[in-house]
């Protein structure tokens, strides 16, 4: 009844995050963009600063606080408060930080606007995910999985409201008006969240204590650091690009790289599931580390080749669907932040293995090489084109995410002796030649042009097919994965 019980939670918290998430960058952030225009440069730098700020409002803490949540629910309790205030203690610092920023710096009315709204924002979702912490360590998985989407959900249901259902309601649209509903869905989110915590679990409301603080900031400064590198290496080019080449590359930047974020959503799903399997077998199985990294990479690496060839073939195509406003080079950006894609998922897998392992010092180490290459051809490459700045970040993240997925992999098939090829090694060429082959033989016969627009569905459902043909996704395979992920709840 409790292995039944957990299949219906993760389910249910899959289905509802797969069916939310990409709508609301597909059926609302897309036409955003097509409203907004090149301004969604700005915006979309302001965000990816706002990501790598982020860390001030959680430094590692949301990782403890769910080990805590299970293992011990009651001293969880006592902390809440302390982490609390020192959150609100953050918050106040960050606005008051990016007022003096603004007295040297000098932003525009809209940037400083955008820089305040989207970092209240990140507040806000860290806190959220610390409350999501307490239901996650307390297996209430679907409250968890409600709360994780609560905000997309509300955004969907007002700027939805706004974009389909008001004739003039573009008219209401700015990149201010975007972030501004952003912040409410954040806030409502906030706010039940927060109430049903306490309703559930009633932690007391006691003084801080300063010594707690530093020891919980201690202990998470290692992760801390980690994710500031490894979203400075993901993210930055996006600010670095509106500042050197202008809003417009940005803004054809924002379109690829928002797609990426979606298919992101889908890795992530299944790369939750790595982590606690990767940390029970490196104690109980490390034998069982094998087949278990040979699966997965069968699953990320061979979806995301099939991305990086669709990307090549049909990237420009999708890009032009999606999107009114386009450049030439739309497709070429879309292509190689594929690329990169693969990087990403490369990296969730031996990333989770070696953070699974403790392995930090290392994983600081690569990510702060693939930060410094990142900034370094960026600043030098991107000022050389008049035009195309996009293209060279694009190209940039690709090399980037490459590198340090190669020096993952390599650490830890090293680390625990995996072999360096795989026995599915030989598929992947094979599933190139043979998307390929479909997408020339779809390029030079009718039917392109008897299922006009339809084509790129088709192209799709094709790309699934044989991605299950080659059994790079395999049923039977992910179903005994979830069973074994049911055995380290």
């Amino acid at each position: 009844m409790k292995e039944r019980s957990f299949y219906s939670n993760l389910f249910f918290s899959l289905g509802l995050n797969l069916l939310v998430k990409p709508a609301a960058i597909f059926l609302i952030d897309a036409k955003v963009q097509n409203i907004v225009g090149e301004e969604y440069g700005i915006y979309f730098a302001v965000f990816n600063l706002s990501l790598i700020l982020s860390i001030l409002f959680d430094f590692g803490v949301n990782n403890l606080s769910v080990k805590l949540a299970a293992q011990d629910v009651n001293e969880a309790k006592l902390q809440f408060s302390s982490i609390l205030i020192f959150r609100i203690a953050l918050m106040l610092f960050y606005i008051i930080g990016l007022t003096i920023i603004n007295l040297f710096v000098k932003l525009s009315t809209v940037e400083y606007l955008l820089i305040l709204i989207l970092g209240l924002n990140q507040f806000l979702i860290a806190n959220i995910a610390y409350f999501r912490s307490f239901f996650a360590g307390l297996h209430w998985f679907r409250l968890d999985a409600f709360f994780s989407v609560l905000d997309r959900i509300l955004l969907i249901l007002s700027m939805g409201t706004i974009l389909y259902l008001y004739s003039d309601g573009f008219k209401w649209v700015s990149i201010e008006s975007y972030a501004l509903l952003q912040f409410c869905g954040y806030a409502v989110t906030f706010l039940i969240a927060g109430i049903t915590l306490y309703l559930k679990i009633k932690p007391p409301f006691i003084k801080p204590k300063i010594t707690l603080v530093k020891t919980l900031v201690k202990q998470a400064v290692p992760y801390a650091l980690l994710i500031v590198l490894m979203t400075l290496y993901t993210r930055s080019d996006a600010i670095i690009l509106k500042y050197i080449a202008g809003i417009e590359e940005a803004s054809y930047y924002a379109q690829a790289y928002r797609l990426i974020d979606a298919l992101y959503m889908f890795a992530m799903v299944f790369a939750g599931l790595l982590f606690p399997m990767f940390s029970k077998m490196i104690k109980d199985q490390p034998k069982a580390i094998g087949p278990l990294v040979a699966q997965a990479s069968k699953l990320l690496l061979g979806s995301s080749i099939a991305i990086t060839v669709f990307g090549f073939s049909r990237g420009g195509a999708l890009i032009d669907q999606i999107y009114s406003n386009t450049s030439v080079d739309s497709g070429s950006i879309f292509f190689l932040l594929c690329i990169a894609f693969f990087g990403m998922a490369s990296n969730l897998i031996y990333g989770s293995l070696l953070t699974a392992n403790g392995s930090l010092k290392v994983l600081n180490m690569i990510s702060l090489i693939g930060f410094v290459v990142n900034l370094s051809l960026n600043i030098i490459l991107i000022p050389k084109v008049l035009d195309g700045g996009a293209v060279i970040a694009a190209g940039v993240a690709a090399l980037t995410q490459l590198l340090v997925a190669l020096a993952q992999a390599i650490y830890c098939k090293r680390l625990f002796d995996l072999p360096l090829i795989d026995r599915n090694f030989f598929r992947y060429p094979v599933l190139i030649l043979v998307l390929l082959l479909w997408y020339g033989i779809v390029s030079w016969s009718p039917i392109g042009y008897v299922y006009g627009n339809w084509i790129l569905f088709i192209d799709i459902l094709a790309t699934i097919f044989l991605l299950l043909a080659f059994k790079f996704i395999d049923i039977k395979e992910l179903i005994s994965l979830v069973q074994k992920r049911s055995k380290t709840q």
